[in-house]
């Protein structure tokens, strides 16, 4: 089962599960690739994936997330409810990780997206 959208004169396919997502999205779209981030608290998005998965940080230390795919993505933590903006192509995000514990998050636009970064 699927339903279709129309918005702005394009067609748009949507099955069960998928998400849309509603945001404004801010910058331009890069059409070249985009450079992997090699630091030890760096996260690359590509292929629809985390890179790595899991990563281990000390209490304080900020995380980056940078986005290679075309599609844009979004990092939320399910527990706190705290999202990202939706990044896209070449843009980053920073979040500074202060207390002791695992941090589960998501890709908020493609929930099948997991990581986890462990805090100690």
């Amino acid at each position: 089962m699927f339903a279709v959208i129309r918005s702005g004169g394009k067609q748009y396919r949507v099955a069960q599960d998928d998400v849309i997502s509603l945001a404004k999205l801010a910058g331009t779209f890069p059409t070249g690739p985009v450079a992997m981030r090699t630091g030890a608290s760096d996260v690359n998005i590509a292929g629809f994936a985390f890179g790595p998965n899991k990563l281990t940080v000390g209490p304080g230390q900020s995380v980056t997330w940078t986005n290679a795919d075309d599609s844009p993505h979004q990092i939320a933590f399910p527990k706190t409810q705290e999202r990202s903006p939706v990044l896209l192509k070449g843009q980053s995000h920073t979040q500074t990780l202060a207390t002791p514990g695992t941090y589960d998050y998501i890709c908020g636009l493609h929930t099948s997206m997991k990581g986890t970064i462990e805090v100690k």
